[in-house]
C-alpha cells in the first residue's frame, strides 16, 4: 500500500492545460445550465436573452460545481490509472464544446439532454515505465481501460449520493436538487459511447462508455441501464439507491435474456 501511494506521490498531477481545458468544459456545461435552469433566453413575440444577478450569481456556483465533480472525476481516474501503471490526461474536444453550445443556443436552452450529448472532452492513457516493470503483457489492453473508464461514471455516483444526503438534510434545497441533476447529466454523459474525432478522421480518445462498451457489451449494458435506473429513481422518486437501481438492472437484464431465448 505504501508503494502505491508513493506511486501516486511520484505521478499524480493536473498540468495547467488540463485545469485550463476543464475550466473551458465546466464554463460550456454551466451555460447550459444557467440556460435550462434559469431562463436565459425569454421567448415572448421574440427571443430575449435576459441577465439577471439571480443568473450571474447560478451560472458562478454551476461553473464551481461543474468544475469541482470534473475534477473528482478525472481524480479517480487518475488514481485507478496509476494503480494499473498508467498516467491519464483529460483533454476536451473544442469542437464538441462548440457544438454542444450551439445545439443550446438554438433550442434556446430548454432541451438540455441535447447540449450535453456531444462529447466535450475525454481521457488518455499512458504508460508510466516504471510502475509497468514485470506486469503481464508491457502493452495497454481493454480490461485496464474499461477499469479507468469505469472509475469515470461512479465519482458522479459517490458526489449524487453526497449531494443527496445534504438534499435531505437541508429540506429539499432547490439549489441542491439542481447540483444533483447537473451531476445526472454527467453520468449519463459519460455513459455514451461517443468517439472524440477531430476532422476529418482522427481519433485519439473516446467517453467512458466507449471504453466499457470495447471491453465488454454485457458489462456495458449493465452499468447502462443501472445508470438509468438510478437517474430514473431519483428525478422520479428522490430515492438516491444505487443498490436499488443495480438490482433493477439485473432483474430487467435477467428478463430480457430469457425472453429472447424463448422459442417463438
Amino acid at each position: 500500500m505504501y508503494g502505491y501511494w508513493y506511486s501516486v506521490k511520484q505521478n499524480f498531477s493536473f498540468s495547467r492545460d488540463e485545469l485550463k481545458e476543464l475550466f473551458w468544459t465546466s464554463l460550456a456545461f454551466a451555460f447550459v445550465l444557467a440556460s435550462y435552469y434559469q431562463n436565459l433566453f425569454v421567448v415572448e413575440g421574440d427571443v430575449r436573452i435576459v441577465i439577471s444577478d439571480k443568473l450571474l450569481a447560478f451560472f458562478l456556483l454551476a461553473i464551481m460545481a461543474v468544475f469541482l465533480s470534473m475534477y473528482f472525476h478525472v481524480t479517480l481516474q487518475k488514481l485507478i490509472g496509476i494503480r494499473l501503471g498508467y498516467k491519464v490526461k483529460y483533454s476536451y474536444w473544442l469542437n464538441g464544446i462548440l457544438i454542444g453550445l450551439f445545439i443550446s443556443v438554438i433550442t434556446l436552452g430548454k432541451i438540455p439532454l441535447v447540449s450535453v450529448f456531444i462529447l466535450p472532452g475525454a481521457v488518455t492513457l499512458e504508460h508510466i515505465s516504471t510502475l509497468r516493470l514485470g506486469k503481464f503483457r508491457y502493452g495497454m489492453n481493454a480490461k485496464d481501460i474499461a477499469r479507468v473508464s469505469l472509475a469515470g461514471p461512479i465519482s458522479h455516483i459517490i458526489i449524487v449520493t453526497l449531494l443527496g444526503m445534504l438534499y435531505f438534510s437541508t429540506d429539499k434545497a432547490p439549489i441542491i436538487s439542481t447540483l444533483i441533476s447537473a451531476n445526472l447529466l454527467l453520468l449519463i454523459y459519460s455513459m455514451l459511447p461517443i468517439p472524440k474525432i477531430d476532422f476529418p478522421t482522427k481519433m485519439d480518445s473516446a467517453s467512458d462508455g466507449l471504453g466499457l462498451f470495447f471491453f465488454s457489451r454485457g458489462v456495458y449494458l449493465l452499468c447502462v441501464i443501472t445508470v438509468l435506473f438510478y437517474t430514473i429513481l431519483i428525478w422520479a422518486a428522490s430515492v438516491f439507491s444505487f443498490v436499488l437501481a443495480f438490482g433493477l438492472a439485473i432483474v430487467a437484464l435477467l428478463v430480457y435474456y430469457v425472453a429472447i431465448q424463448q422459442p417463438t
